[in-house]
């Protein structure tokens, strides 16, 4: 009998490929399952939801009261994340992590367009497609500007991004960043250092 790796075992929900009332069904499950009694916070890490799901999530009353939603590993895209942007329900969000989602410039620019979530202080990119492109956008049009907390790593950022992130005016509240594992060299770190939106910070990884 052959043995059952540990992927196996552990696999997560992929509902990414479902439609339909099949994904409405499944998605209504996850939610109930992952929503914590309070309502207060929802954790989808790695269940691969996509952007099929994140339609669905996007307008289930259910999660009003989110503060902080974990959608870690969901591979939901730009679409997912301008879907995420433009949703009302998720207006008291204050905590949000999106790593390991397929995000790109576009995703990039519809979340920091959001007018919804104005309240999100703490905010985790790590391990996208932002780069240099993506990273501007975000120096020169971030509107969520509670940010306090940003997690850039692993996302092919490289000296054009890191310098415009370091010299941008757009994050009043900035406490810590994270720009580990990128495509930044030596030099550019070493100039981000001094720019004056990372001078004041209290946490800068390069």
């Amino acid at each position: 009998m052959p043995s059952i790796t540990h992927f196996e075992i552990y696999k997560p929900a992929e509902p990414c490929s479902y439609t339909g009332e099949k994904l409405r069904e499944i998605m209504e499950k996850i939610i109930a399952e992952t929503l914590s009694p309070d309502g207060k916070d929802l954790s989808l890490k790695g269940y691969c939801i996509g952007q099929n799901g994140m339609t669905i999530i996007c307008r289930d009353e259910r999660v009003a009261k989110v503060r902080r939603l974990n959608l870690g590993g969901n591979r939901v895209g730009d679409m997912g994340v301008k879907l995420l942007a433009e949703s009302e329900l998720f207006s008291k969000v204050s905590w949000l992590e999106l790593g390991g989602n397929d995000i790109g410039p576009e995703g990039i620019r519809s979340l920091v367009g959001s007018t919804t979530l104005k309240k999100v202080k703490s905010l985790n990119l790590y391990r996208n497609y932002i780069k240099d492109e993506g990273a501007i956008i975000l120096a020169n049009e971030n509107q969520l500007e509670k940010v306090e907390d940003l997690d850039l790593a692993q996302n092919e950022i490289g000296d054009d991004g890191i310098l415009a992130l370091s010299q941008s005016k757009k994050f009043p509240e900035l406490v810590s960043v994270a720009l580990d594992n990128n495509f930044s060299s030596v030099e550019g770190k070493e100039e981000a250092k001094f720019g004056s939106n990372f001078k004041k910070l209290q946490s800068l990884n390069l």
